[in-house]
């Protein structure tokens, strides 16, 4: 018996599958352990200052997406690179971004051809507020994978992040090729074309948004928003009505009702959509250039020249700064000349 196990032992053919067969009865067990690890032990807090980030990078419109497991096989990068891969998934859900990075690092490097795995590592570089290396990440998901919508669809937002909005609507436009009715897809391009001033195709795909999905507040509101940019203000006021049917406590749609009111004549239901706003998020300077609109309208000069300071001081580096000045110059001088009468 000691023979013949000897000679078993010393045959290259079970000499060369003994690792083999080693690691497929650990692997499995090293997975089972961090399953149970990571359930019995509490998440760590989100880190400091990352918490939107986080949860901006991990929402329904981001989702960490899942590639397809190899757990068995004789390449120990495919293994290993797949064991990283998913505890690294795993800590970036419960938000122990750190730890994740550090998984999805080696992941990336023991599978550099897997596009999901670059995806990922990419959300959460981005929940880090690493752009650049996020945006890394992203371009290599869709080399690898130009069919990959999410990546494409998370880069362009990132692109639009980084300050360059004509690259993300180049970048979302790949993304609403390969996924045409997707109400998130078409909701983000719409808002980037209405950055861009193109209210037209902002119109268009926000449109395309609320049909793709009937409960969608904030693609109404847009969709309202580039209608009365266009001077179609009884549909914008319309589709703004429905927008806040669903979300009342919305200080951007109360803004873009006052705007469709104001454009209709109606200065007074305006200035106090604009004031409805303000309680609701007095943070957006745009609103009090609109207020500040509303009441010049209504010959409040003095609450107009108020709105309009404290949009510039809001808002430093607008870029119709100098008209804004000019305006109020323009109505200290009116305020001057009544008050002498």
């Amino acid at each position: 018996m000691l023979i013949l196990f000897k000679t078993i032992r010393n045959n290259p053919i079970v000499k060369a599958m003994t690792p083999w067969v080693v690691l497929s009865l650990v692997f499995p067990a090293i997975l089972l352990f961090n399953a149970l690890f990571l359930s019995v032990f509490p998440s760590q807090p989100m880190i400091e200052g990352k918490a939107n980030a986080v949860q901006e990078a991990l929402n329904p419109k981001n989702n960490l997406m899942q590639s397809s497991f190899i757990y068995y096989s004789r390449d120990p990068n495919q293994l290993f690179g797949n064991f990283y891969y998913t505890l690294g998934t795993q800590l970036a859900a419960r938000g122990q971004l750190g730890s994740a990075e550090s998984m999805l690092d080696k992941a990336a490097k023991l599978l550099p051809n897997d596009g999901y795995v670059h995806m990922n590592y990419g959300i959460v570089l981005e929940a880090l507020q690493k752009f650049p290396d996020a945006a890394t990440q992203y371009q290599e998901a869709v080399r690898l994978d130009p069919k990959m919508v999410q990546a494409y669809y998370s880069l362009g937002l990132l692109q639009d992040k980084m300050g360059n909005v004509d690259l993300g609507v180049q970048t979302l436009q790949k993304a609403v090729d390969l996924a045409p009715e997707n109400s998130f897809i078409n909701y983000d391009i719409g808002v980037l074309y209405a950055k861009k001033g193109d209210y037209q195709k902002s119109a268009y795909y926000s449109q395309k948004a609320v049909e793709g999905g009937s409960e969608f507040a904030e693609a109404y509101n847009n969709y309202g928003y580039a209608l009365a940019q266009l001077g179609k203000y009884d549909e914008a006021l319309k589709a703004v009505e429905k927008s806040l049917s669903l979300k009342p406590d919305s200080a951007a749609a109360l803004d873009s009702k006052g705007f469709a009111l104001y454009g209709l004549g109606r200065y007074d239901e305006a200035m106090k959509a604009y004031t409805e706003a303000l309680k609701m998020d007095p943070t957006i300077g745009e609103i009090y250039l609109h207020l500040g609109q509303a009441h010049e309208k209504l010959k409040n000069y003095d609450k107009s020249v108020k709105a309009y300071e404290t949009y510039l001081q809001m808002t430093p580096d607008a870029s119709d700064k100098a008209d804004v000045e000019g305006k109020i110059k323009q109505l200290k001088m009116q305020i001057t000349s009544r008050n002498h009468k």
